[in-house]
């Protein structure tokens, strides 16, 4: 009888060493397993109602993706969020780039700061990832990207999603990081 258990148990450690040794080799080819969010905003999941509350409601527009998309500040005017609503107004897209977007009018600027919005937050695994890490901080967080768009633009895609894939991509300025795009394609 003990010796059945003995076996059994070392069974059941081996199954688990070999599925986290599976899941840590997906994880290096750019794939990884975290919700898609910023700054409280979740792909997939937060209506643009609920973008307003979590960071008011910055600068408006009605042509992005089906339901419109809207742009946010920091209060020091260093980083842009653009947030971008597909169905039933949930979003689909959310932009975190370095400095203020050009679509914002410089007389749009005011209205679009949001106390909330706060680029150092992070993202990525332990959100040890900002505007500004370098290349090899990407590397040592995420692993080799899924996909090089081009030199400066790598893919990596997520294997939580439900029902439509999820990807971002990361875009560097020489050895910086500049701007983010987490994305939900429309279906």
């Amino acid at each position: 009888m003990n010796r059945q258990l003995i076996v059994g148990c070392a069974l059941v450690v081996v199954g688990m060493v070999s599925a986290a040794r599976s899941q840590e080799l997906k994880l290096k080819h750019g794939t990884v397993c975290w919700p898609l969010n910023f700054s409280g905003v979740t792909l997939g999941v937060t209506s643009d109602p609920e973008v307003e509350r979590l960071l008011g409601k910055g600068i408006a527009r009605e042509n992005e993706g089906d339901t419109g998309g809207r742009y946010f500040v920091d209060e020091g005017h260093t980083a842009t969020l653009h947030v971008v609503s597909y169905t039933d107004s949930i979003v689909g897209e959310v932009t975190l780039r370095a400095g203020v977007d050009p679509a914002i009018r410089a007389s749009e600027l005011k209205q679009a700061e949001s106390k909330w919005f706060k680029p150092a937050d992070g993202f990525g695994n332990w959100h040890a990832l900002h505007l500004g890490s370098s290349r090899d901080e990407v590397l040592k967080n995420l692993g080799e990207p899924k996909k090089r768009i081009a030199a400066n633009d790598w893919r990596y895609e997520t294997i939580c999603e439900c029902e439509l894939p999820e990807y971002f991509d990361v875009f560097f300025k020489g050895n910086t990081l500049v701007k983010v795009v987490f994305s939900a394609p429309a279906g």
